[in-house]
């Protein structure tokens, strides 16, 4: 009778065998295709960008000169005593980043051309200005060192973003104009000279800067 029964017992057991294993792949196979298909959603995500005209101007720019720039810039963060400006020890997170950019020298505005005689002009030159800045397209920049001390857990993070914003700024690149003004004054003669020159060899120009 207790062999009958632990018969019975097991063609029971056997019975639900097949179909719990059923279960348990099928409920596999959808955890499966749920994470597969959450991770092609992901990637299939659609990404649109607006984008607004602000304005349109017309403008008399030139440029005279490319300065190819490489310039490294280093900022530390740490965290200070509350109520006070003394950094606690240990705290300090440093940044060093290598930027490289080409500034662009020239004018905004336009030059003024007076006649002086027969095929004889006088060019008047404004100020120079910065036109803008161009990002090296291979290596803009580079985090080339990024530490912390022991206890710099607690400190900010440097944005490494807004550092090389502030590295850009024309105000930072006005330097250049006064480093490489002989060169800008050259380059500014060819070119009216080169371009007076295509229309008759025999024009004779004189130049004044705007300093």
């Amino acid at each position: 009778m207790e062999r009958n029964k632990r018969k019975h017992l097991l063609k029971r057991f056997f019975g639900y065998k097949v179909p719990a294993w059923f279960l348990i792949i099928l409920f596999l196979g959808f955890t499966l295709f749920y994470f597969l298909g959450r991770s092609h959603a992901l990637r299939s995500e659609d990404k649109k960008v607006f984008s607004m005209v602000k304005y349109i101007k017309e403008v008399n720019e030139q440029v005279f000169l490319n300065v190819g720039i490489q310039e490294v810039e280093t900022q530390t963060n740490n965290t200070k005593i509350p109520w006070t400006n003394i950094g606690v020890p240990l705290t300090e997170k440093k940044a060093l980043i290598i930027l490289n950019y080409d500034a662009k020298l020239g004018i905004k505005n336009a030059v003024k051309i007076e006649s002086t005689g027969v095929k004889s002009y006088h060019i008047e030159i404004p100020k120079y200005e910065i036109i803008g800045i161009s990002l090296d397209a291979k290596k803009p920049y580079e985090l080339y060192d990024s530490t912390g001390e022991l206890l710099s857990s607690s400190t900010a993070d440097i944005d490494t973003g807004k550092l090389v914003t502030q590295s850009l700024t024309d105000s930072k690149q006005k330097k250049y104009l006064k480093q490489y003004g002989s060169q800008i004054e050259n380059s500014a003669k060819s070119y009216y000279k080169s371009l007076f020159k295509s229309i008759d060899s025999k024009i004779k120009l004189t130049f004044t800067f705007d300093r």
